[in-house]
């Protein structure tokens, strides 16, 4: 067994093989080492037809010769918009680039193999020069692109509203000889459609067998579980952050439709309606006692509300969806993300320490995500909450900035040097019945890491220019 690697060992975990992958010469682990942000930022733009868009990730230079280094360099529909997002105010031609980017792969038809549906939006685009795009579709029965996310499409229809918040007229733009608003009521029409063959929610449903189980961002097959460690492995999770994105994106789309010159099929009182009835979902089934669940899942055939404690909960306070209800819900969050459990050495655990299943190098059961922490930052900011939010910040910041690059992810332990994972560890998951991968090491250049490190680095100088002016 690799040096440490035993710390993501369940009782029960038979382990098939461990190959320690990053070695400690290594210069990720100079700080010195790290690119610049202005060039790390322009590492991950890429074009996209004719649009220069984020790609999910680049790579270290040294590392241009490993395969596992280089697993990213595509458009993804949820990481494009994310990275879009938090560099809005550095670079702010990205978001719309995004938009039409994915927009000019929007799903037309039902296709069993790539999960397209119409109106859909694409979770990853890879294109006949992509070294890993003949691998993937051989090992895996996709069709690119791959339209295997629910998330994709609702943060799409959140960023349009962005842009025509300040530029109506973008509306009326042609793509593909499409305009953007009659591609905007397509998306909301699929979400809709979404709602009503999953009872209410958006749920992971994938029509591909070898397809993406839980299709969000935790979209490994074990990160959705209750808190006794009871893991949702059948289709038909709905995620607790899912609900927050739909509610904002019916909001998003209402808005849209009642500034579209085209008029649209669907009217901005029946979106309205239907984010409404998410909030009311969001107390209604995930609300218990004094803690929301991170989930709601499919275990022995029975729905069960997922009740595991995880990073999910805190993003509901990067949503409007708690705006306009007791403040005590935001309260419990916010009371809560510095506890131990949650809050570890390198940022936020995607799951708490309490659970039986958590590993500390998890990709979702137990890591630290500094994505994740700064959309949770972004959340505690919108709900005011600044002394909680700059202790998020600087445990993330301090994390990256003792690396040489910019990590997807860190451990949430301290048992290997700068909480980087070296080692890819399979097991056979006697919980799961199957194969399990535990630990591997991150992608080092890791594209919304780079975005979410730009976001916090402008926040804290905001901070301290705010501070400077009050003295």
């Amino acid at each position: 067994m690799p040096i440490n690697s035993t710390a993501d060992l369940l009782p029960g975990d038979r382990v098939i093989s461990a190959e320690t992958v990053l070695h400690e010469g290594d210069p990720l682990y100079l700080a010195s080492n790290r690119p610049a942000l202005a060039n790390a930022i322009d590492s991950i733009c890429h074009q996209s037809g004719e649009y220069l868009v984020p790609f999910a990730a680049s790579s270290l230079k040294h590392h241009d010769h490993l395969v596992e280094q280089n697993l990213f360099r595509c458009l993804f529909g949820r990481d494009s918009l994310i990275i879009s997002e938090l560099l809005y105010d550095k670079k702010p031609e990205l978001l719309k680039a995004s938009i039409l980017a994915l927009a000019r792969h929007q799903g037309e038809r039902f296709d069993p193999a790539s999960e397209e549906e119409p109106g859909r939006i694409a979770h990853e685009v890879r294109t006949s020069e992509d070294p890993q795009k003949a691998r993937i579709e051989a090992d895996s029965g996709w069709r690119f692109p791959y339209y295997g996310s629910v998330d994709a499409s609702l943060l799409w229809l959140i960023a349009l509203e962005r842009i025509v918040s300040s530029e109506p007229k973008f509306l009326n733009f042609k793509n593909a000889d499409i305009s953007i608003s009659k591609r905007a009521e397509l998306v909301a029409s699929w979400v809709l459609t979404r709602l009503e063959s999953g009872h209410g929610f958006v749920r992971s449903n994938s029509s591909n067998p070898k397809g993406i189980l839980n299709q969000v961002w935790k979209d490994s097959g074990d990160s959705y579980l209750t808190s006794s460690g009871e893991v949702a492995i059948e289709p038909g999770t709905v995620s607790v952050e899912t609900v927050a994105q739909t509610y904002d994106a019916l909001l998003a789309a209402a808005r849209l439709a009642s500034l579209a010159e085209e008029r649209w099929l669907i009217s901005p009182a029946e979106l309205f309606q239907a984010a409404k009835t998410q909030q009311e979902k969001l107390l209604s089934e995930f609300w218990h006692s004094d803690f929301f669940a991170m989930g709601l899942g499919i275990i022995a055939g029975k729905e069960r509300r997922l009740d595991a404690i995880a990073s999910n909960q805190w993003r509901l306070l990067d949503s409007a969806i708690l705006l306009n209800l007791d403040a005590s819900f935001a309260k419990s969050l916010i009371d809560s993300v510095t506890d131990s459990e949650i809050l570890g050495p390198h940022g936020i655990r995607t799951l708490a320490s309490s659970n039986p299943r958590y590993r500390p190098g998890g990709y979702h059961t137990g890591s630290s995500w500094p994505v994740d922490a700064t959309l949770i930052f972004r959340g505690l900011l919108r709900h005011g909450a600044f002394a909680e939010a700059r202790v998020i910040a600087d445990r993330t910041l301090s994390a990256i900035e003792a690396t040489g690059c910019y990590p997807e992810m860190f451990r949430s332990d301290d048992s290997e040097r700068a909480g980087i994972s070296t080692a890819v560890v399979d097991v056979w998951d006697s919980d799961l019945n199957r194969e399990n991968r535990i630990c591997q090491p991150p992608q080092l250049m890791q594209g919304w890491t780079i975005a979410s490190y730009s976001y916090l680095k402008r926040s804290e100088q905001l901070s301290s220019r705010a501070s400077l002016l009050e003295s």
